[in-house]
């Protein structure tokens, strides 16, 4: 009976049922858009960190400690065995050994003073990881030739050089000593964050820095990203790896904060959906109430409980947002998806500025998931819309309101 009185008067006031439903209906279209485009915009940039940084990464403890000096004397001893144990771990996928380091770049005879930062790891992770290959504007990629470079196009702007020309990378050795290196600018790459970068092959690099057969990092990719953090809890366990650094994508900084960050905005655009819509709710169903008070006093005086009069007008404000909810989806999902499939584009600038492989276009990401997470906040925006208005109905007594005559 109660639900039938709720479906009876959802229409007797349609003005006012449509407004609340259309206030519904936008709320969850705007929150499925929202949140399509968050979870998509930072699952992009989680996916190109951890790529960059491995999901897993095995550092010597001091070298983390003071990462931004980038100490190179702090580095990792007998690579090539704790590589082949990494390999042999469960979900481990991939190993990758990598040395970064700041030099100053100078092409011809003159000394230059362009600064940028050598990467020095197997051609595999420039190509798979940071998928540097499909970001070549000018020239090939690496072919084997030991003195191959490809250098991001703002440090070869500022050279002023051109693919074939030979290059010359000043920089320190681990204890401090000048050491330099020279290269064949082989290819140039823009975009993905590479644009102050000088990629280059391990071996070539571990000789720039007096490093033979060692590296500073061990980039660990897991089967699963969203695993890493179970991954590196059980690395640490491994009695050779115990003295060093281990640490999940989720456990370094800047990630760790901004994943706490990026929560936190996905939950205050949550919040502030929910409340104003619940707010427009109460507001309709309160006045629902007043007019109402005749009605609710004779169903009162004819057994209606307490429990019962609740029940009224929070299946009321169910049947209308539900409703609302069906009615937003069917409007979120055609601007949620043109958002995944064509994305937004923030720009090359954007993208160097990050210093991220990321695509100048970022996509929204929409799934199940987030289809029903929208629709269950529009029920969720009823209950707290519809429960104050449902205790006051609930706590009129009868023959006061009979008397009321409304």
């Amino acid at each position: 009976m109660q639900l039938r009185l709720a479906a009876r008067n959802t229409l007797r006031s349609r003005t006012r049922t449509l407004l609340t439903l259309g206030m519904v209906a936008l709320s969850v279209a705007l929150l499925l858009v929202a949140l399509t485009w968050i979870r998509g915009a930072f699952g992009s940039m989680l996916l190109a960190a951890s790529a960059l940084g491995g999901h897993v990464r095995v550092v010597d403890p001091d070298f983390e400690e003071r990462e931004e000096l980038m100490p190179l004397h702090e580095h990792l001893t007998d690579t090539g065995a704790l590589t082949r144990l990494l390999r042999r771990q469960p979900g481990v996928r991939a190993v990758e050994p990598r040395i970064t380091a700041g030099v100053t770049l100078s092409a011809g005879e003159e000394i230059g003073d362009v600064f940028a930062r050598v990467m020095g790891a197997h051609e595999r992770y420039f190509r798979e990881r940071l998928g540097a290959d499909q970001k070549l504007v000018a020239g090939t990629w690496f072919t084997g030739a030991p003195d191959e470079l490809v250098v991001g196009a703002r440090v070869v702007e500022r050279l002023g050089a051109k693919v074939g020309d030979a290059l010359v990378l000043l920089g320190t050795t681990q204890d401090g000593s000048l050491s330099s290196l020279q290269g064949r600018l082989v290819g140039v790459v823009h975009g993905g964050g590479l644009e102050q970068q000088v990629l280059a092959p391990l071996e070539r690099v571990q000789w720039l820095v007096d490093m033979p057969d060692e590296a500073v990092e061990l980039l660990v990719f897991t089967d699963d990203l969203h695993g890493a953090p179970d991954v590196a809890a059980r690395l640490r366990r491994v009695p050779q790896l115990q003295g060093l650094a281990v640490r999940a994508w989720s456990e370094r900084e800047p990630l760790k904060s901004t994943l706490a960050s990026v929560k936190g905005v996905e939950g205050v655009v949550v919040f502030l959906f929910v409340f104003l819509t619940a707010l427009g709710i109460w507001n309709t169903l309160m006045m629902s109430v007043l007019e109402r008070m005749h009605e609710i006093g004779v169903l009162r005086a004819l057994g209606l409980s307490r429990l019962g009069a609740v029940g009224l007008f929070v299946g009321e404000a169910l049947m209308v947002s539900g409703a609302g909810g069906l009615l937003g989806i069917a409007l979120g999902l055609g601007p949620a998806w043109m958002l995944e499939r064509y994305g937004i584009r923030i720009g090359a600038q954007a993208v160097d500025n990050l210093a991220l492989p990321l695509s100048e276009t970022l996509h929204g990401e929409l799934t199940l998931e987030t289809v029903g997470m929208a629709f269950g906040l529009g029920w969720v925006m009823a209950v707290l819309g519809s429960i104050l208005p449902a205790l006051r109905a609930a706590s009129i007594p009868p023959v006061a309101a009979m008397r009321s005559g409304r």
